[in-house]
């Protein structure tokens, strides 16, 4: 059987099956070159947007982010914009950010997850169209050759093979991409952490500076009115 009377024995649901696999290969491409661009490692990004929310530097921490691009960079970014809003702005924007991302990631994986469904469920409808016709024949002609029967039988079975044959890649794509993306959403939550104990670190840092000088200035101030009440004299009696 040569690849012109295999193509023709599967029908239209072979063709069918075809275009899908050409559809899947282009989702898998496309999505493999899109999340390996978003890949990237955000330690030293952490570094430096650290190192800014120490010094209180909002504007250094956002050009980290600028600069470095990603789904991580830009959760930060999202969430350090609302950094003097207080903190349940920050976790807010937090949501929201990863949300957003998380909808751009997995976009595309669904398609793939169900079409690597469909396609042995097509593949069998073809082999069933198929023994149905080939049956109907020999209801029609009689019996005749039984040769003749074998070789429909196996033209028919072409169509689930063709079906499997794509959809057993096209779920390991599926498992491959999906794997990226929880590594890159794992990267988010956990770089989520650290950010947030840095923010709760850098503000308490703060009211414990805050409170050391409001009590040297209290100290001072009542060091001067010790001072001033010492140098006032009683005043005559009349």
């Amino acid at each position: 059987m040569t690849v012109t009377e295999l193509l023709l024995s599967g029908g239209p649901i072979l063709v069918v099956i075809i275009l899908v696999s050409i559809y899947a290969v282009y989702l898998f491409v496309e999505r493999l070159l899109k999340l390996n661009r978003e890949r990237s490692d955000t330690s030293s990004l952490m570094l430096r947007v650290n190192a800014a929310v120490r010094e209180r530097d909002l504007d250094s921490a956002l050009d980290a982010c600028e600069r470095h691009g990603g789904p991580t960079a830009r959760v930060l970014k999202a969430a350090l914009e609302r950094l003097p809003y207080g903190r349940p702005a920050v976790e807010a924007a937090f949501e929201e950010a990863i949300i957003s991302e998380e909808q751009n990631l997995t976009r595309g994986l669904t398609p793939l997850a169900i079409m690597a469904k469909i396609l042995p469920m097509l593949g069998l409808l073809g082999t069933v169209t198929g023994m149905i016709i080939s049956f109907s024949e020999i209801s029609l002609h009689g019996s005749g050759d039984a040769g003749q029967l074998a070789y429909g039988i196996g033209q028919a079975l072409v169509t689930t093979a063709a079906g499997l044959i794509v959809a057993i890649p096209v779920l390991v794509g599926h498992g491959y991409l999906n794997s990226l993306v929880s590594k890159l959403l794992g990267d988010i939550d956990k770089r989520r952490e650290e950010l947030m104990g840095n923010i709760v670190r850098a503000v308490a840092d703060r009211r414990e500076e805050a409170g050391a000088t409001t009590y040297r200035q209290g100290g001072e101030q009542q060091t001067e009115r010790n001072v001033d009440m010492r140098g006032v004299r009683p005043a005559p009696q009349a």
